[in-house]
């Protein structure tokens, strides 16, 4: 099952994304990534992006002592493909994120509430667009499409 999908990052963007935190908390995400949807149903399967690098801008952070992480900007041509809603309200898009580091215990789906405060100037990164896969053989990154349930 696709747990979520979206841009994974190499370790060097990885690097730079943690260099760019004013404070990296305790538990640092190592596996980052942008996420343009959390759980999706089969129809929400993009395989026509899968294994295809994109480029995206960090345009804000926020570091609350709990969540840190980056607000990003979409081009254009990404933008029908964020379908990320909200579980309190899914008829609004949550702020696209990224998160960077956590407090211990914190959970990386409330960065979105963080109150982003615009860069200097926007950060360039590029990712490969992939699924992260839960399934008998455990939880790991594929950039294969995925169709009824099992990975190609």
């Amino acid at each position: 099952m696709v747990s979520y999908e979206g841009l994974f990052f190499d370790k060097y963007t990885v690097e730079l994304i943690h260099s760019l935190e004013s404070k990296t908390l305790e538990e640092v995400n190592n596996e980052i990534h942008f996420t343009f949807k959390y759980h999706p149903s089969e129809e929400e399967i993009f395989n026509d992006l899968v294994g295809k690098d994109f480029t995206i801008f960090l345009i804000g952070y926020a570091n609350d002592e709990i969540n840190s992480g980056f607000q990003v900007s979409l081009p254009d041509e990404l933008k029908p493909y964020y379908i990320n809603y909200d579980e309190q309200n899914p008829n609004v898009l949550k702020t696209p994120h990224i998160t960077a580091s956590l407090a211990k215990g914190a959970i990386p789906m409330n960065t979105k509430n963080l109150k982003f405060r615009p860069l200097e100037k926007p950060i360039k990164l590029t990712g490969k667009f992939g699924y992260w896969i839960k399934d008998e053989k455990g939880e790991y990154l594929s950039f294969n499409p995925y169709y009824k349930g099992k990975i190609k």
